[in-house]
């Protein structure tokens, strides 16, 4: 297993993982005829456009990253975070293949992008956002010290509503979690092919 930072090429893999993971994750909490219907066309194009050259150069130097657990060939998961308007970092995705949940890679995942922050942002709080329902997802940020800082219902574009928990983590608790051990090239900026 080696961690990289993703690149442009990864967009369909990451896509199918982001829809295999959806598909598993919320099977009995979101609608089954949207986890059924053209979820991978959705995440394909959200991630064709998130790592396109265009949305790089907009979004600015060391203001996203996004780290790729890979074995052999194989995409096992993924972490993509981003530096919001209010000073805070989202931790948008954390997904991992279904089949290797329990592994420790998406505690990897993590350590990763709380080594990045620490280098680009050592101020600055990570927040992430999971569905109430999400029992697996809200142990896993519960005991990787996630602070319940605020819950609400989301209204998704397919027309239902969930309820969702935010998790934060302060600058002392990012620091905390930080892996020292990340080679140096996943702490440099996503560069597009």
């Amino acid at each position: 297993m080696h961690f990289r930072t993703g690149t442009t090429d990864d967009a369909e893999l990451i896509a199918a993982l982001h829809t295999e993971s959806w598909r598993t994750a919320y099977a009995g909490i979101m609608p089954a005829t949207y986890l059924s219907g053209p979820l991978q066309e959705v995440h394909r194009a959200i991630w064709t456009t998130r790592l396109s050259s265009s949305t790089l150069e907009f979004v600015g130097e060391n203001s996203v990253l996004l780290v790729v657990a890979v074995e052999g060939i194989a995409l096992q998961g993924f972490v993509y975070l981003f530096l919001q308007p209010d000073g805070r970092i989202l931790l948008e995705n954390l997904h991992v293949l279904p089949t290797r949940k329990h592994s420790g890679i998406g505690r990897q995942l993590m350590r990763h992008a709380f080594t990045w922050a620490v280098a680009h942002h050592p101020d600055k709080a990570i927040y992430l956002e999971v569905l109430r329902d999400n029992a697996p997802a809200i142990r896993f940020y519960g005991r990787s010290g996630g602070q319940v800082t605020r819950e609400f219902v989301e209204r998704f574009p397919a027309g239902f509503e969930l309820p969702v928990v935010e998790y934060t983590w302060n600058p002392d608790a990012v620091q905390a979690l930080a892996h020292t051990g990340v080679t140096p090239d996943l702490l440099a900026p996503y560069t597009p092919a």
